[in-house]
């Protein structure tokens, strides 16, 4: 993982500024997720509207991300799809819709625009997804800057890791101007997928980075049509990768080798998957230098995936920039619905808050969406109460925490004063069965809390349990939903009753504990709440949305093996 001081210092700038300080600058930038220099304040993309009007897509900010809400709105009610991907840098080497080549005789199909939604830094964004045989896919035969003959180039692209096939050729990079299979060395693009065919298996099952050099979709120093029917000893170093977000990367120098890299866009570095020579026959190269995205470099429309950003250099970086670019490339959040573009230092945001006390849900600590509370479901934000918004509504005058997913928190800076044994009270409410959630301390959990079904979002009741002894001094505590769907006023610890009070009334409320189900494979279930007298009564209600089965009920100190008989 990068620290969050190498996110800050990559979060001002972007892998063409990167590049340029190399001498090797960008001669096409493509992206519909975010800007790829520091400086840029332009369109990254263009929808079309069913009706024929078009919209520009623009960043936020210079150096920002997509402003997605303008396609929202624009496209809204109707279909929309992608009518060019702007080239960010200053060759303008913007993409349309192919026009004919030899496989797409009547020229591709503009992309769905709302087909492929992701969260970028807690962004909303979307790419360019394609199906096997949809014509759809990108070229420009006309550029200006791109290598040609056998200058030497660089290019990546980040693709969804998760969609893909095995055919050919779901590419991004330098292809015929002529939109004919010219012959080897006549192109040189980066290719993501399955293939074998082309080119032989690499290690595991794929997905693998290739490289298409025409001919032949490249994992090392040979390959061809059917190619990999024979030749069935997979690549060494052409690794699976494994990734919600992927980074493919090819480096073209002129010295008769390629090298090819990859690895997650989320995490970590590239790994080198082939640095050696290239087939016989191909080099010196001949390439043409027109830009495809999508297809083979004679239109070959067979290939699946989703683009999201893209960039080709003249002259080859060496390894250290391919370093730095991939650490932009995580430090700009894909796949998180975390913003972790701006960093807030977490604190109290009011107080630090008191044990024994009352914890008002929407008082969580300052920090934002992943320090100090964990959102998954971004679009439920509003200005409500405070800025930082966890999904807060309000109920009877009072401000109240809703609209959670399993395993969303809230966390609070909290000071413990001397105690022996404590209870928590929480105000709660839900239509729903079955929903609860957990109290930590210093991420141990010491409570979980069953809410009942109160029959209405609005209609409160409080519910009490019984805590251990916290120790005196400051710690953190969180609010972690477990099943949801419920809304929580707040928690209260108070002292627990003197142990006179407590032997009088010791027999029902030390009876009162949490029961958690289990199925015969270990896997838990859920939980619920109950006296030993009552758990008869609760589990007939638990179990009527349950599967038939064997189940294992466990407690601190019993566990019954119970049939649920449909």
């Amino acid at each position: 993982m990068l620290s969050s001081a190498t996110i800050t210092a990559f979060a001002s700038e972007g892998p063409c500024d990167i590049y340029a300080r190399a001498k090797t600058p960008c001669v096409a930038a493509h992206s519909l997720t975010r800007a790829l220099f520091g400086n840029y304040s332009g369109n990254l993309y263009q929808v079309r509207r069913a009706d024929g009007q078009t919209k520009d897509i623009p960043v936020e900010e210079a150096g920002g991300f997509v402003k997605s809400s303008v396609q929202d709105d624009f496209c809204a009610g109707s279909k929309c799809t992608i009518s060019i991907i702007y080239d960010q840098s200053s060759y303008k080497n913007d993409l349309k819709k192919s026009p004919p080549v030899f496989w797409l005789k009547d020229g591709a199909k503009e992309a769905d625009a709302n087909r492929a939604p992701i969260y970028i830094s807690g962004r909303k964004a979307y790419g360019f997804y394609r199906d096997a045989w949809s014509a759809t896919g990108y070229r420009n035969n006309e550029t200006k800057g791109v290598a040609t003959g056998d200058e030497e180039e660089s290019m990546y692209m980040v693709v969804d890791g998760k969609h893909y096939n095995d055919l050919c050729c779901f590419n991004y990079g330098n292809a015929e101007t002529t939109g004919n299979d010219d012959g080897p060395g006549t192109m040189e693009c980066i290719y993501f997928g399955s293939d074998k065919d082309w080119g032989g298996p690499g290690q595991g099952n794929g997905p693998w980075v290739a490289a298409d050099l025409e001919d032949g979709v490249f994992k090392g120093n040979d390959a061809g049509y059917m190619w990999g029917r024979t030749h069935t000893t997979p690549w060494p170093n052409a690794l699976s990768i494994e990734a919600d977000y992927v980074t493919a990367m090819l480096k073209g120098p002129n010295d008769g080798t390629f090298k090819l890299k990859g690895g997650s866009a989320q995490k970590g570095a590239l790994n080198t998957m082939w640095d050696g020579p290239r087939k016989r026959g191909y080099s010196p190269r001949k390439l043409q230098g027109a830009i495809v995205l999508g297809n083979g470099g004679d239109g070959s429309d067979g290939g699946a995936g989703t683009f999201f950003e893209g960039v080709m250099t003249i002259g080859n970086p060496p390894d250290s920039v391919d370093d730095l670019v991939q650490a932009n490339i995580v430090a700009a959040g894909y796949g998180s619905k975390i913003d972790i573009s701006k960093k807030v230092e977490i604190e109290p945001f009011k107080d630090t808050l008191t044990i024994p006390g009352k914890i008002e849900a929407e008082n969580y600590d300052k920090g934002g969406n992943g320090r100090g509370f964990l959102d998954s479901d971004i679009e439920n934000e509003n200005s409500l109460y405070r800025e930082d918004n966890a999904g807060l509504d309000s109920a009877d005058g009072a401000i109240i925490y809703g609209w959670g997913y399993a395993n969303d928190w809230l966390r609070y800076t909290v000071k413990a004063s001397k105690n022996d044994s404590i209870t928590l009270t929480a105000r709660v409410s839900s239509p729903s069965d079955s929903t609860f959630f957990s109290v930590l301390i210093d991420e141990k959990n010491v409570a979980t809390v069953m809410v009942p079904n109160t029959g209405d979002w609005k209609k409160f009741e409080t519910i009490t349990v019984s805590v251990p002894a916290i120790a005196e001094g400051a710690h953190v505590l969180k609010i972690k939903i477990d099943k949801p769907y419920f809304n929580l006023d707040w928690i209260e610890f108070a002292v627990a009753t003197s142990q006179t009070e407590s032997i009088k009334f010791t027999r029902q409320a030390a009876a009162s504990q949490v029961y958690t189900v289990y199925d015969v494979l270990g896997n838990r279930v859920t939980s619920f709440q109950a006296n030993e007298n009552a758990i008869r009564n609760i589990w007939d209600k638990v179990r009527i949305n349950m599967p038939g089965g064997i189940y294992v009920i466990k407690t601190m100190n019993k566990t019954i093996r119970i049939s649920n008989i449909k």
